[in-house]
């Protein structure tokens, strides 16, 4: 951890304490602008929201800290007939208090999530705080005002109810907005998404002023609502819909600041008693409606999006798993079957062998015993018996090197002369007319090798390039350096003008026991494989009917084998 880190950690306490508290202030100074007579109360109190936000998103070993430094910024921040009034200070406490009632009980008893990505985090935010702490500061805070005579005593439940639902109103408009942008940090939308939630706004901002610019002298407007007055939930809907919790909280801020202003200014469908309680509690209801209409469906919304991507995940675990579990019965399968033939070839070898052995002697001792039947039609029979003896013994030797593979002992070394020969030792078996052409690049380095199974693999890849010309045909040999994955490497590439292969055969040609041969059983380059592997190298094909079949080998050189060992 670099030494920046510890400072970094030092003043992040302090940057949220100084955020908090400018927040505060300024809240309040906002708040202050929207006190009516005749109650003098706040028909939305922002603090109540900053506040409960601030103890929501700080440890709870902050929150002294934090709530004098509001009670500080927040008298400073009071209209200057209230800074000196301890009446006005203790309104203020009250405010903090029911916002330390309200954070303690949404994390104790709701586990609450800053985030509001569950449905039970929106409830418990507007019953617990919004609902029933507030209650608390409204009934401190208006008990005040009587006491101080700035009230009736007969008033004081029209004020308290404008005071309650002014607090509950900073709760639900002003703590969601702080809550869901700083709890997550910066949105990862994109470009596209954050064009779409603008526009949204944009459009929100100009229904909602379509809706309250028009000052309303109608008698009955205080009993009626309007029905444009519903123009405006279907961009709160929107907002749910396509960003959730943080897009709900922001479109419910832009709804509740151009309702207010208008409504303050005698326009839209509550001014008829713009500056009445009763005018107040029905702007206020309405906005906390569909303060909580936004927040509940985006809630819900999160939490459906979190059950699918969770299926989604445990599809994903499940899929992988059944992956691992098929190949490692795949893998217990290979290993049983090799067991079985590792057997199996271990009594072949012993079995075969032995009468392979005696009738090899047989034919050398009738040779040598009678000469004259090594022409003619006895001859050609001995020659016949040599032939399948020999044959046999090849398909032993597989079945054995198939079956007991060797570890590769690499040591550097030129290539060349191990190419060469394993191409001499293929051409001897080799039919007439093969032109074989080499194109060596004498500048490779050495490369790790084990030149007898390498000598093996390469005997195989060139004796099936000569089998598959019987009529004769070109032979090529290219030697040269390469890069694979970023590794220098030497490439060798064997290059028949044969018939080719069917796709479906060049897919399944280094399984083992894959022949299209009558003869042999299909271990040859299944071998090769295995050996090109152990020396950390790759082994590819292309062949396609009529156009003759290409394997590559690459080989790491020295230094980079020993790397990838």
């Amino acid at each position: 951890m670099s030494t920046s880190e510890p400072n970094r950690r030092r003043w992040q306490p302090l940057t949220r304490l100084v955020f908090f508290a400018a927040a505060y202030a300024l809240s309040a100074r906002l708040g202050g602008l929207l006190v009516f007579p005749p109650e003098h109360v706040s028909a939305m109190w922002p603090p109540s929201g900053v506040a409960l936000a601030g103890l929501l998103l700080t440890r709870s070993r902050e929150w002294p800290g934090l709530l004098l430094a509001a009670a500080v910024t927040g008298s400073f921040a009071l209209h200057p007939e209230w800074k000196s009034s301890p009446f006005m200070l203790a309104i203020a406490a009250g405010n903090l208090l029911e916002a330390l009632v309200g954070a303690t009980l949404l994390r104790r008893l709701v586990r609450f999530h800053a985030s509001l990505d569950r449905v039970k985090d929106v409830l418990g935010l507007a019953g617990l705080s919004a609902l029933a702490s507030t209650a608390l500061g409204a009934t401190l805070g208006v008990g005040m005002l009587v006491a101080r005579g700035h009230l009736a005593l007969d008033g004081f439940w029209p004020a308290w109810r404008v005071f309650w639902v002014g607090d509950a109103m900073g709760v639900l408009v002003v703590a969601p907005l702080l809550l869901t942008w700083l709890a997550g940090g910066p949105a990862r939308w994109a470009p596209r998404r954050r064009a779409e939630l603008a526009t949204l706004l944009v459009c929100l901002g100009v229904a909602t002023h379509l809706v309250f610019r028009t000052p309303n002298t109608s008698a009955l407007a205080a009993s009626v609502f309007h029905p444009m007055t519903y123009l405006v939930f279907p961009f709160l809907l929107w907002a749910a819909l396509r960003c959730e919790a943080r897009g709900a909280a922001l479109a419910t801020a832009v709804l509740s600041t151009v309702a207010l202003w208008h409504t303050a200014r005698g326009g839209g469908p509550f001014a008829q008693a713009a500056f009445h309680n009763a005018s107040i509690a029905w702007l206020q209801s309405f906005l906390a409606g569909a303060s909580l209409s936004g927040l509940l469906l985006a809630s819900a919304l999160s939490e459906r999006r979190r059950a699918q991507d969770e299926v989604s995940h445990l599809n994903r675990e499940l899929r992988e798993s059944l992956r691992t579990l098929a190949a490692t019965q795949a893998e217990l399968v290979r290993r049983e079957r090799l067991a079985a033939l590792g057997e199996l070839s271990a009594t072949v070898a012993h079995e075969v062998r032995n009468p392979l052995g005696a009738i090899a002697n047989a034919v050398a001792a009738l040779r040598r015993l009678a000469p004259q039947a090594t022409e003619g039609p006895a001859g050609t029979l001995l020659g016949i018996m040599d032939e399948e003896v020999h044959r046999l013994d090849l398909l032993v030797n597989d079945l054995l090197d198939f079956t007991r593979p060797v570890e590769p002992r690499l040591e550097p070394q030129p290539l060349q002369p191990v190419v060469e020969g394993a191409l001499t030792a293929s051409l001897r078996s080799g039919g007439p007319h093969i032109t074989v052409s080499r194109e060596v690049d004498e500048r490779l380095p050495p490369v790790a090798v084990d030149p007898q199974l390498l000598h093996v693999a390469l005997t195989n890849l060139f004796t099936n390039a000569v089998q598959a010309m019987p009529r004769g045909g070109t032979l090529t040999a290219r030697l040269e350096p390469d890069t694979r994955d970023g590794t220098p490497h030497a490439r060798l590439t064997i290059s028949d003008t044969g018939h080719g292969m069917a796709p479906e055969v060049r897919a399944r040609i280094f399984e083992p026991f894959f022949t299209t041969r009558a003869s042999g059983i299909g271990l040859g380059l299944a071998i090769v494989r295995r050996i090109v592997d152990g020396h950390h190298g790759e082994v590819s094909v292309q062949s396609a009917p009529g156009q003759g079949t290409t394997f590559t080998v690459w080989l790491p050189y020295a230094g980079a084998a020993h790397g990838a060992a």
